[in-house]
């Protein structure tokens, strides 16, 4: 059944210079459109907000979320956000302010209808609605486009919100406890926002959540450290993931050029800093709920720039120690191709798992990082080839093991 969601968006923030509380910034954008990015990632197809007025901001965040290729209709009032979801749809309902960690809102649209997500009724959680004597509600709940209507036909001069909690309550749904939850899954709670001092340290809680792809030790060991201290500010700024992944391809190129030009040391420096702003572009997408546009396209723009760097430093290093570095170089290249098709191969299999010392283009930069200090580059590079030939023999050995199972079951 399709997923629907319905988002509130005409209360004001505490201090009425702040605007609407939708219009709060958060990361750089509005939190109306964090919100919609959870909702769309939780798997609505389509989101329908509700606004009283339209203010500039508001206005301005959802072409926002339209360019981005989110479904987004604006409703002036209930009835025009009823009619605009079919009453067969589950709505996932989040309320005016309310923002939750992605598991949290995930585990809510995963669910059956009617259902509410509820917060202990505690003095930390003042703000939230209550509901009775022990529980107050957690900002989101689901229920079905038929229960929307019928609540809306009723409405009169109730506030919305309240009104689809109240009848959703009395209807037996069904309750999810967002501290049970948020224990289980060691994430945050849910937080209603109620001004922008509100939402202080909540970026840091959106970086935490995102995770960069990489499978490869530089990933999982040294670019979180990285990552630590240059997204939050970066986040705060609202700045396109897009430009450091230009700038990650840039950095490899810009190695390339420095190897030509005989600063080889200079030139490992670049290769090295490329991969924590790749991981950087990475996290700060994952952080924002939006993929990382031309994703795959980068990576593949990198890696031919590396081998063009890597040709480019074999030629500087020939003119030493003769034709044998083209040797050296080559079965770098050849073995980490052969590893690449392993790779995909093994990714298709059940239980498939390479291990993240295997080498990859950001395991072989930084392992390379000791001999260029010491100015070793031939003997890093044959270093680096037995790196690539002992990987590809281990992910050989593992998808011939995957296939013979696959075969024997």
């Amino acid at each position: 059944m399709a997923l629907a969601a319905l988002i509130s968006a005409y209360h004001l923030a505490e201090e009425e210079t702040e605007g609407l509380r939708a219009t709060l910034p958060l990361a750089g954008r509005t939190l109306l459109e964090h919100q919609a990015r959870l909702a769309s990632f939780a798997g609505a197809d389509h989101i329908v907000v509700v606004a009283e007025r339209l203010p500039v901001a508001l206005a301005a965040a959802t072409e926002r979320l339209r360019r981005a290729g989110l479904r987004v209709d604006v409703a002036r009032d209930a009835a025009d956000a009823a009619d605009r979801i079919h009453p067969d749809e589950r709505v996932l309902v989040i309320g005016d302010g309310c923002v939750a960690p992605v598991g949290l809102v995930e585990r809510v649209a995963e669910a059956r209808a009617p259902l509410v997500l509820t917060v202990a009724d505690e003095p930390d959680n003042a703000v939230f609605e209550r509901i009775d004597a022990v529980a107050r509600w957690g900002g989101l709940m689901l229920i079905n486009g038929a229960a929307l209507r019928d609540t809306v036909a009723m409405l009169g001069d109730w506030d919305l919100e309240s009104t689809l909690l109240r009848r959703t309550v009395q209807a037996g749904a069904e309750r999810i406890d967002a501290g049970v939850q948020a224990g289980r899954r060691g994430g945050a709670a849910p937080l209603l926002v109620d001004g922008a001092a509100h939402l202080d340290g909540f970026d840091r809680d959106m970086l935490a959540g995102a995770r960069s792809r990489g499978r490869d030790w530089p990933w999982r060991h040294i670019f979180p450290a990285i990552e630590g201290i240059v997204a939050p500010p970066l986040l705060r700024r609202g700045i396109d993931p897009v430009w450091f992944s230009v700038a990650a391809v840039t950095m490899v190129i810009v190695a390339g050029i420095l190897f030509a030009a005989g600063w080889n040391l200079t030139a490992q420096i670049a290769l090295l800093s490329s991969g924590p702003i790749a991981a950087v572009a990475e996290r700060l997408a994952g952080a924002r709920l939006s993929p990382l546009r031309w994703a795959p396209a980068f990576v593949k723009a990198r890696m031919t720039a590396a081998a063009a760097t890597l040709a480019v430093l074999t030629a500087g290093l020939a003119a030493d120690h003769g034709w044998g570095v083209w040797l050296v170089s080559g079965i770098i290249l050849l073995a980490m191709a052969a590893l690449a098709a392993e790779r995909r191969i093994l990714k298709h299999l059940p239980g498939g798992q390479v291990p993240s010392w295997v080498a990859s283009l950001d395991g072989l930069i930084w392992a390379m990082a000791p001999f260029a200090l010491v100015g070793y580059w031939f003997i890093g590079l044959a270093v680096l080839a037995v790196y690539a030939l002992c990987s590809f023999a281990i992910v050989q050995r593992e998808l011939a093991s995957r296939v013979g199972q696959r075969n024997a079951g």
